[in-house]
């Protein structure tokens, strides 16, 4: 195979490896797991989809992309769910 599809390999593997380390540092107890990759939870009444081992969340029918992002607001949102 040529140089461009040894780097594509070796991405597409890196990128695999990023997706298991991600889904295995994930706190998933209180979710409902749908898929091994797929869980749900309600915050506040609203229905929340995530998927932690690419970074993407679902949240009040919009689309949150990032592992910080998703992580900041799921965060916020059990802080919330605390208080009384």
């Amino acid at each position: 195979m040529g140089d461009m599809g040894d780097i594509f390999n070796d991405m597409q593997a890196a990128k695999k490896k990023h997706r298991q380390m991600k889904l295995a540092e994930a706190d998933t107890s209180g979710w409902k797991a749908f898929t091994d990759y797929h869980f749900t939870r309600e915050f506040n009444g609203e229905r929340m989809d995530w998927w932690p081992s690419s970074g993407v969340a679902k949240y009040k029918r919009k689309m949150i992309y990032g592992h910080k992002k998703v992580n900041a607001l799921i965060s916020k949102l059990k802080l919330k769910e605390a208080k009384p």
